[in-house]
């Protein structure tokens, strides 16, 4: 096989399938932002005692969230709002890269994608859920210095620095997934 076609047909595919899930990803992102929000809410109270944090969906934006705190005063309560779309929209190229392999069947192309999704999802609740850590940890003054040393302070807001930067943290992350399928294909389509 020469890398020539198969490269051109494979930038081919990239480029029409990227608008179709495009407009999929932009379907399904309310459904999914309720998903991550529950989810990564779960994850959090797995390690809180009592569980008092609660993540909701935005009532008017399907882009938007909010962390609340239901152990604080009713006035401060709301502790952020967060735009739950940013962390996930990785998952158009993911989606794209994947169903744009030439010469594939589908069902493998699928049973690829749908693994890699399980890996691309799991991602997505563990960011969420250290989005609401760091937050705890690093935007609550002296709340935060009270409930969280320096050393976890430190760390956490590291992590959530590394996630509020999704371009950089989610293209390494799609690379190596679509590269784990496909890096065999790849080393033979190259002479």
């Amino acid at each position: 096989m020469k890398s020539g076609p198969w490269a051109g047909g494979w930038l081919r595919n990239v480029l029409l399938w990227v608008v179709p899930v495009g407009i999929l990803w932009g379907v399904l992102t309310p459904s999914y932002n309720r998903f991550l929000l529950a989810s990564a809410e779960n994850l959090v109270q797995l390690f809180e005692e009592p569980d008092v944090t609660e993540l909701a969906a935005h009532a008017r934006s399907r882009h938007e969230g909010y962390i609340v705190r239901r152990d604080f005063p009713p006035l401060r309560s709301l502790v952020r709002q967060l735009r739950v779309t940013d962390l996930h929209f990785h998952l158009v190229l993911l989606v794209t890269l994947f169903v744009a392999m030439p010469g594939e069947r589908w069902r493998d192309r699928l049973g690829r994608l749908g693994q890699a999704l399980v890996l691309a999802v799991a991602f997505d609740v563990i960011a969420l859920a250290v989005t609401v850590e760091a937050t705890y940890a690093t935007h609550l003054g002296a709340w935060s210095l009270a409930h969280y040393g320096p050393l976890a302070r430190n760390l956490w807001g590291l992590a959530g620095h590394l996630v509020a930067l999704p371009l950089k943290l989610a293209l390494p992350l799609l690379l190596l997934l679509w590269a784990g399928f496909y890096l065999n294909r790849l080393q033979k389509a190259v002479p």
